[in-house]
């Protein structure tokens, strides 16, 4: 019950129900609309994501460090360093669902801002996450899709994550180094042998989604370890989600199957600035994951895809799942009213996003062909 429910409640669902119902105006679904490998891939990793805040791994190591800073700008640096490399192998809704709450805590006690610090780590859960293809339902569509290999994704990666770490950089020296006041907190415990089959997990997904080792081995290491940890983890699946990525996929294989559509869709996928730019306009308005899974049928420019795709991530509340994500857990955890939130969103997001979308033109043009 508690799982319909939230299947019920869920608007983006519902609102890629009727986009996909629509969409059967133009044309009959196909079974190879959906790209199932992407599916079972997302699905594994929800579950060991589960498993993983079940343990508080991500708690654990986080708090031991937050015991080290000695200021606010040290402090700010740090939860965004974490979120950032978080994001890489826990998916950039992890990131922000741990970090933020721990923020609150902190700020609780040593009477820190909440706003800005959300906002940018909202940034780095983004950021963080387009250097692994486990680190968004993106990245893991374009992988299955294209059939990267390991080496050929990284050298995507390599060069917009420098990128980004130098923006978030900069953001992070708006805080001044104030002194904190010493405050103690209680760290989870850790079960050893549960974080180590969990570890142990964690590589074989890592090898199934790079098609090392074959799909069910993956999917059902990860269902074992579920049950091995907590069998109600299945209940905590965000089902919502893996409904509305088939929407997705439907919705754009209809689309697509329109003669006008796909002949203007592939006449921008012959172009890598045509891909590139429009990967992220159309990230802007329904979100970098609808884009990616729209226009990847029509381009071999997957390099111009990947960047726009994921740095298109950044500008609207809409533009990915995770900016509305951080904009829930700041109202639900704010100490007071700041009606300054969505303001310095924007300017965070706009002025990162143009930063980077110049550096993401300038690598997608001289960049990996």
């Amino acid at each position: 019950m508690e799982v319909l429910n939230k299947i019920i409640k869920d608007r983006l669902l519902w609102l890629s129900f009727g986009a996909m119902l629509l969409s059967l105006l133009i044309s009959k679904p196909q079974s190879s609309d959906i790209s199932w490998q992407t599916i079972i891939s997302l699905t594994a990793l929800m579950l060991l994501v589960q498993v993983y805040q079940r343990l508080k791994l991500l708690d654990y190591g986080a708090l031991i460090l937050v015991r080290k800073v000695r200021n606010q700008r040290q402090l700010i640096q740090l939860l965004i360093s974490i979120t950032f490399v978080g994001s890489m192998f826990l998916t950039n809704d992890v990131g922000i669902i741990t970090i933020v709450p721990l923020l609150a805590l902190i700020a609780r006690k040593v009477k820190i801002p909440l706003a800005l610090p959300i906002v940018l780590i909202n940034a780095a859960a983004n950021l963080g996450s387009l250097v692994t293809p486990i680190g968004n339902p993106q990245n893991l569509y374009l992988l299955a899709y294209y059939r990267i290999d390991a080496l050929t994704f990284f050298k995507m990666a390599g060069p917009i994550t420098l990128a980004s770490i130098l923006v978030l950089w900069f953001w992070s020296l708006s805080f001044n180094p104030i002194p904190l006041k010493p405050a103690e907190f209680t760290s989870p415990k850790i079960q050893l042998g549960k974080a180590s089959l969990t570890v142990l997990v964690s590589i074989l997904v890592i090898l199934g989604i790079f098609a090392v080792i074959p799909l069910w081995i993956m999917l059902g290491a990860t269902l074992f370890l579920t049950l091995v940890i907590d069998k109600h983890l299945f209940s905590k699946l965000d089902y919502a989600l893996l409904l509305t990525f088939i929407c997705f996929f439907i919705t754009a294989g209809d689309i697509g199957r329109n003669s006008a559509v796909r002949d203007w869709l592939q006449q921008i996928g012959q172009h890598k600035e045509g891909v590139y730019f429009t990967g992220l306009g159309l990230s802007q308005i329904i979100s970098n994951v609808s884009a990616a899974i729209l226009l990847a049928p029509y381009t071999r420019h997957v390099y111009s895809l990947f960047l726009g795709v994921n740095i298109g991530g950044l500008g609207t509340l809409v533009a990915s799942l995770a900016n509305l994500l951080a904009y829930k857990q700041y109202r639900l955890n704010k100490l007071q009213e700041d009606k300054n939130y969505l303001k310095l969103f924007l300017i965070v997001n706009v002025t990162s996003l143009f930063i980077l979308g110049v550096c993401g033109y300038m690598l997608s043009y001289w960049g990996l062909k």
